[in-house]
C-alpha cells in the first residue's frame, strides 16, 4: 500500500517496533512495521479501540514473539498522530469537516402541526432543534431548543428566537446566532465532543463502536470537506452516530448521575438490593444491541433509586452478533452480557420529558437515548488520549 502513498511520520517504540502513519489523500492508515521483518501491517486506527488488544509481532529469534499492551503505546501513537497533523493539511480539514458537521447536528426538523408536535416520529424526535410553524401566522414561528438548558446557556440563548417568511432552515438558525452563543456558554457541552467526533470520522476510528469506514472513505474520495457529501444526522451512513450524539448532548447534565455496570444475572442482583421489578418491553434488533433485547424495569422505594436491566434475547459466542452495545468500560466476554443503568427515578421522569417536546412520552426511545448517551460519553473518553491534539 505504502507503493502508492506515503509515510508522512513514523516513531520508534523500541528496536523492534515503530508506528507510522501512511496517506494518499484519502483515509489515514496506522502502519505498523515490524523492524526484525521489514514487514508492514496497514491498518485502520479504529483497531487501537479495543483497549484489551495486544500487539504481537515476530522477535528476531527464530519462533520469538514480543507483545506490546496497547496501552503502552499511547504516547508513541500520540507523537506520530500530532506529526501527521503538522505535516499535512488535516487541520483545516478538520476545521472545515467540523464547520459542517456542526450545522448537520443542529438542522431542525420543522413542524406546521400542533398534532405532530404532540407526538413527534422518531426522526424529528432525534433533532436538537424544533423550527415551530404551529401558530396562526403563516410563514412565521419560532426556533425551539428541543434540549434542556443550563442557567448560563438559558441566560446567553434568550427567550425566543422567532423567524419570519418561512426562514425555518439550518442557515437562518445559523445567523440568529444562536450555536455560536451556546458554544460560547458551555463549550465542554457543544464544541469539544463535535470536534472529537469529526477527528474520528475524519482519522478512520469507529463511529461510536461502529464499523463507519465507508461513510468516511467516501468524505475523503469527495476532497471537498467543506462541502463534503450531503447527508442528515440520522442518516443510516452514519450507523447511528448521529441519534447517540443528539442522547449525548440533550441528556448531557444527567450523566454523571447515572452509574453503568455488567452482571451475569442482572434480575437477582437488583432483586438482593432491595429493588423491584415493575415491568418489562422489548426491543428491536439494532437499538441497544445487534440483536433483538429486553429492558427490565426496577425501582426502590426507601431512596428513590431506579434501574433499567438490559439483556438480550440471545446467548451466544463472543462475535456471533448478539450481546449488547457497552457503555463504559467495554465489555467483551461472552458471560457478561446484561448491562444495568442506574439513576434516581426523577432523573428518568426528567429524561423522558426532555425527548418529549412536550408531546407523548416514549419510554422505547428514552431508554434508548440514555443508553446512547452513555455509549457515545464511554467512546469519547476512550478515544480523547489519541485526539486531544485536535480538540483544543
Amino acid at each position: 500500500m505504502d507503493d502508492k502513498g506515503q509515510i508522512i511520520s513514523s516513531c520508534d517504540v523500541d528496536e523492534n517496533l515503530a508506528l507510522q502513519m501512511w496517506t494518499k489523500g484519502t483515509t489515514p492508515r496506522l502502519v505498523i512495521l515490524n523492524k526484525n521483518q521489514n514487514k508492514k501491517k496497514f491498518t485502520r486506527l479504529s483497531w487501537l479501540e479495543d483497549q484489551d488488544r495486544k500487539l504481537s509481532i515476530k522477535g528476531k529469534q527464530r519462533g520469538s514473539i514480543i507483545n506490546y499492551p496497547l496501552t503502552d503505546l499511547l504516547p508513541y501513537m500520540q507523537r506520530v498522530l500530532s506529526e501527521y497533523a503538522v505535516y499535512t493539511s488535516f487541520k483545516t480539514y478538520l476545521w472545515q469537516f467540523t464547520v459542517t458537521f456542526e450545522r448537520v447536528l443542529h438542522a431542525p426538523a420543522i413542524v406546521f402541526d400542533k398534532k405532530e408536535l404532540a407526538l413527534l416520529p422518531e426522526e424529528k424526535r432525534t433533532r436538537l432543534w424544533i423550527s415551530d410553524l404551529t401558530g396562526e401566522e403563516r410563514g412565521a414561528g419560532y426556533f425551539r431548543p428541543f434540549f434542556p438548558l443550563d442557567e448560563n446557556e438559558k441566560a446567553t440563548l434568550g427567550e425566543c428566537l422567532p423567524f419570519a417568511e418561512n426562514r425555518c432552515n439550518v442557515d437562518d438558525l445559523v445567523k440568529t446566532g444562536a450555536i455560536r452563543k451556546l458554544n460560547g456558554a458551555n463549550l465542554t457541552r457543544w464544541n469539544r465532543p463535535l470536534r472529537v467526533v469529526a477527528a474520528a470520522m475524519l482519522l478512520g476510528f469507529s463511529f461510536c463502536g461502529e464499523d463507519g469506514s465507508e461513510f468516511t472513505d467516501s468524505l475523503w474520495d469527495a476532497g471537498n470537506f467543506e462541502k463534503p457529501l450531503s447527508f442528515k444526522i440520522n442518516d443510516p451512513r452514519l450507523r447511528g452516530l448521529g441519534r447517540k450524539f443528539v442522547g449525548y448532548l440533550r441528556h448531557f447534565a444527567m450523566l454523571d448521575d447515572i452509574t453503568v455496570w455488567a452482571s451475569l444475572e442482572s434480575d437477582k442482583d437488583l432483586l438482593d438490593d432491595d429493588y423491584t421489578r415493575r415491568r418489562r418491553i422489548d426491543f428491536p434488533a439494532g437499538l441497544l444491541g445487534p440483536g433483538e433485547s429486553s429492558v427490565t424495569f426496577f425501582e426502590r422505594e426507601d431512596d428513590g433509586m431506579m434501574a433499567l436491566a438490559c439483556k438480550p434475547k440471545m446467548r451466544s459466542s463472543r462475535g456471533s452478533g448478539s450481546g449488547l452495545y457497552y457503555a463504559s468500560p467495554p465489555q467483551k466476554s461472552q458471560e457478561k452480557q446484561e448491562l444495568v443503568y442506574i439513576f434516581p427515578k426523577t432523573l428518568y421522569e426528567r429524561a423522558v420529558s426532555d425527548d418529549s417536546c412536550g408531546g407523548a412520552a416514549d419510554d422505547y426511545f428514552t431508554v434508548g437515548q440514555i443508553a446512547s448517551a452513555k455509549m457515545f460519553e464511554a467512546w469519547c473518553g476512550s478515544l480523547l488520549p489519541y485526539i486531544a491534539y485536535f480538540t483544543g
